[in-house]
């Protein structure tokens, strides 16, 4: 049985953190039964959030384990993930995950022209 709102419930803290942090729309995604809190950037890059290790992605209590931030770019078909840090608290992990990102490189102007 799909979680989605369930999850959504249970992290409305958690997904307003991320809203106020990003300043964009946060929500949970579920990948092939692991659900996670995901917002999503600009030129293919998104986040995830996690505070479990178990298959599932989110817990269904008060999480032991840290909450887990990873951000992944995607180019090409293929993602690749560019940051993952972990802390006891969200908004902790996302600013060490935001710290450990690479510098960004702006696109080319040729990038940006049509064929």
């Amino acid at each position: 049985m799909p979680r989605k709102s369930e999850f959504a419930g249970r992290y409305a803290d958690a997904l307003q953190v991320l809203e106020v942090a990003t300043h964009r729309v946060a929500y949970v995604v579920n990948e092939g039964g692991h659900y996670a809190l995901r917002v999503d950037f600009e030129l293919g890059r998104y986040l995830t959030a996690t505070n479990t290790t178990a298959a599932v992605g989110l817990d269904d209590e008060d999480a032991d384990e840290p909450w887990r931030v990873q951000f992944f770019d995607v180019s090409d078909d293929e993602t690749r993930t560019v940051a993952d840090e972990s802390a006891a608290w969200l908004i902790d992990a996302y600013d060490a995950a935001c710290t450990a990102l690479p510098p960004s490189t702006p696109p080319s102007i040729g990038d940006l022209q049509s064929p």
